[in-house]
């Protein structure tokens, strides 16, 4: 969309206020851009802006480590290892538990450390290495350390002086030394657990060398001496307490143990070598012979039925053992298949009604008749034998039903027998356990143990542990970088200006029409004084007669881009009414009206610039210091135009001046009265630009109603330093200036910063490039 197309939708959009608040009905609200949610490119710019108090931040923290390592009294660090065995660690609570193991973890280690770090260790540490050795004074100190000593000691002079101390006791005395000292040693010692091992490291930190090697050996020594005396009390009084419990054990195994014989005497329990009663072993005999009596009375039985059924049926060729091992029975049978075999030959040969072969047929019933005569002799022993069976079982159940109730009552008393028994083996076992344990502890305490061991001693440091040159510096670096992080974010926060065109854009909907470099006091020095100047000529500082002496900087670039879109919004009107207006006072807005005039009438247009600002009138005093006559006396005096009219002989621009007593009349009404409109009337009859430099909107009510009178407000923002919210809420509360607004001009822009603001729009960073281009 073209800046035309643009300026007319924005025009268009009929602002109304409601509640206080400026709204459009169609088209985009006050900063209504929709920023992506998290904008990197904008957080890299952010970074990249706020470099400088990073880099400064890292710089004093760097020097403040090199003087805190400098200042730093040089620590040496002496280090020791322990072992802790768990093999041969020893409950302390064994009196209870019976000397019982226990191996150990994790919370154990923890304890021992805890153990390393108490006052008994301390004191212990205290009598081998001595209270003097332990408070001298320390020999190796920085000067900074030596003379922050002496300050110290001067204001400790001075108070004990001031106020006198009270008088102490030696022991006092000695008591006060002891507990600095057991201070010192618990400041100064470092103790921890190596991964997840055993081994527990001790270091201790002084400035003598020797001396942090003495006392890390010394607490080494002091908690090996401390488990030993542990371990030593521990098997003592197990000993003691296991020697009491071995007189009651051995009592009340003695007791339980004739408690069982008196209850066997008493109840008639006799043992067998295997441990059961005889009643026991007895009913188990007859139960075993009565089951053997009921299988020889279930076979006989089966015996009996099984030949009396071959008896019965008749048939000869069924067979059982007792046939087949009877010889006579043998002998009948073959003699009967002989007769048998011959009768059937006969039969053959003869005939069945030949003698022979009926003489044969007579002796085969012979023989079966034998036959069956034996086996029924065989049947006779085997049904007595059933009989004889039978009578056994009865007998034995007999017996075995006797026994069962002489069981009964032994049971019972059994039942308290076994009671009695296990109690007495229970006081048994735990009399032979506490024995053995008694003898285990009496080896023990003849021979104590201690769970620990050195497996690395300490040996004296021949460099320094602290402060270290490289430590220090990252450190310092480190606060440094987070202080200068910290600035740069409370920087960044509170940095609520016009930063860049895509600001101005996103957030007002116009456009930015120009970027307008700071004029350095080095540049203003280039620019040529003034030969002479007569009355009724303008003069002026360097900075309002920059744009004329310097038409190729990108500082009249700025003008003519601004005069083309003059141009290319009002379009053949002549003439062209341009305000130039900002929010607050020194924005520069009357700088940039007389360059942008007088620019337009170094092209050769003729041009007329009004000092609008009548109750500052910074404009005036400027290019114009001696002049009496001006606006206010067209305006409410009836002065002519021509009388109040002066010209800048380079250029031919026209300049009308506020007035001398402009800011003394009432000027509230002038510029949007209708003898305004009438002088802009006849001055455009005789010229193609009028330039306006109006007071800002912020105090002045009458700009918005002036508006009327222009054909476009060229807009003045200060880079960085008016608040955009200010803005906007200007533009809310003047309606009307907002609708005839050309654009912005961003004025004196860092263009050396310039770059750190584009993140989004980077072509509004190439100003460096832009002005070697125009240079």
């Amino acid at each position: 969309m073209s800046d035309v197309a643009t300026k007319e939708l924005i025009v268009l959009q009929s602002p109304k206020r409601s509640n206080g608040a400026l709204h459009y009905e169609s088209g985009p609200q006050w900063g209504d851009s929709s920023p992506p949610l998290i904008d990197f490119v904008a957080i890299i710019a952010a970074v990249r802006r706020q470099a400088r108090p990073v880099i400064i931040g890292v710089c004093i923290g760097m020097g403040l480590g090199l003087a805190y390592y400098f200042a730093k009294t040089p620590q040496y660090s002496a280090g020791t290892q322990l072992l802790l065995d768990s093999k041969s660690k020893v409950n302390d609570q064994v009196a209870v538990s019976a000397l019982s193991e226990l191996g150990l973890d994790s919370g154990a280690v923890d304890s021992q450390v805890e153990v390393l770090k108490s006052q008994n260790i301390a004191n212990s540490v205290l009598d081998k290495v001595g209270l003097d050795r332990v408070l001298d004074d320390d020999n190796v100190q920085s000067l900074v350390a030596l003379a922050i000593s002496g300050v110290k000691s001067g204001i400790r002079s001075i108070k004990d002086a001031i106020i006198p101390k009270k008088p102490h006791s030696a022991a006092e005395i000695e008591a006060a030394r002891r507990e600095d000292a057991l201070r010192y040693l618990g400041g100064n010692m470092a103790l921890r657990r190596v991964g997840r091992t055993y081994v527990i490291e001790l270091t201790f930190a002084s400035t003598q060398a020797d001396k942090a090697a003495q006392i890390a050996n010394a607490y080494t020594q002091a908690y090996l001496d401390d488990q030993f005396a542990a371990n030593f009390e521990a098997t003592r009084r197990a000993t003691d307490w296991l020697l009491l419990r071995i007189q009651e054990l051995r009592q009340k195994a003695l007791d339980t143990d004739l408690a069982v014989q008196k209850f066997r005497s008493e109840k008639g329990l006799i043992t067998m070598a295997n441990g059961s009663l005889v009643n026991e072993q007895q009913l188990g005999e007859i139960n075993s012979q009565l089951v053997l009596a009921r299988s020889d009375v279930a076979r006989a039985e089966a015996q009996y039925e099984r030949i009396q059924s071959i008896i019965d049926s008749g048939e000869m060729d069924a067979a059982v053992s007792e046939a087949l091992n009877n010889p006579i029975i043998v002998e009948l049978r073959n003699k009967a298949t002989a007769a048998s075999k011959t009768e059937a030959e006969l039969t053959a040969k003869l005939g069945p009604t030949h003698y022979q072969v009926l003489r044969l047929r007579g002796d085969i019933a012979q023989y079966r008749r034998l036959i069956f005569s034996e086996l029924g002799r065989i049947a006779e022993s085997y049904r007595s034998d059933r009989d004889i069976a039978r009578a056994r079982e009865k007998a034995l159940e007999s017996q075995l039903n006797a026994r069962v109730g002489v069981a009964e009552v032994t049971n019972k008393d059994r039942v308290t027998l076994r009671e009695l028994e296990r109690e007495a083996d229970t006081y048994k076992n735990l009399y032979e356990t506490t024995l053995q344990r008694y003898q285990e502890s009496l080896q023990k305490q003849s021979f104590p143990v201690s769970e620990a061991r050195v497996i690395s001693a300490a040996v004296e440091p021949s460099l320094p542990a602290a402060p270290k040159l490289v430590l220090s510096l990252v450190l310092g670096a480190v606060v440094g970088f987070i202080g200068g992080a910290a600035v740069g974010s409370v920087r960044e926060l509170r940095d609520l200006g016009f930063r860049s065109a895509s600001q101005i854009r996103d957030l007002l909907h116009l456009d930015c029409i120009g970027v307008m470099p700071k004029v350095s006091p080095r540049q203003l020095a280039l620019v040529p004084p003034l030969s002479s100047t007569g009355r009724g000529q303008v003069t002026g500082s360097p900075i309002m007669r920059y744009a004329t002496n310097h038409i190729l900087s990108p500082f009249a670039e700025t003008l003519r881009s601004a005069k083309v879109t003059v141009d290319f919004s009002v379009g053949d009107k002549v003439p062209k009414i341009i305000a130039v207006a900002s929010v607050l006072p020194d924005e520069g807005k009357s700088t940039i009206s007389k360059n942008l005039a007088s620019i337009l009438a170094q092209l050769g247009a003729r041009t007329i610039l009004i000092d609008a600002d009548l109750r500052h009138h910074g404009l005036s005093t400027d290019i114009a210091p001696d002049a009496e006559l001006g606006l206010v006396d067209i305006l409410a005096g009836g002065a002519s135009a021509a009388s109040v009219m002066m010209m800048e002989p380079a250029t031919g621009l026209g300049f009308i001046p506020a007035g001398a007593n402009a800011g003394n009349a009432h000027t509230s009404n002038l510029l949007s009265s209708a003898a305004m409109g009438n002088l802009l009337a006849e001055l455009g009859s005789k010229v193609d630009y009028i330039v306006v430099d109006l007071p800002p909107l912020g105090p002045v009510v009458e700009v918005r109603a002036a508006a009327k009178f222009f054909d476009g407000v060229l807009f003045v923002v200060e880079w960085g330093s008016t608040s955009r919210d200010l803005v906007v809420d200007a533009f809310e509360a003047n309606p009307q200036v907002y609708e005839k607004c050309f654009g912005v001009v961003l004025n004196k822009v860092d263009t050396n910063r310039l770059h750190f603001y584009t993140s989004r729009v980077p072509q509004d960073g190439l100003h460096k490039k832009y002005a070697a281009y125009y240079g």
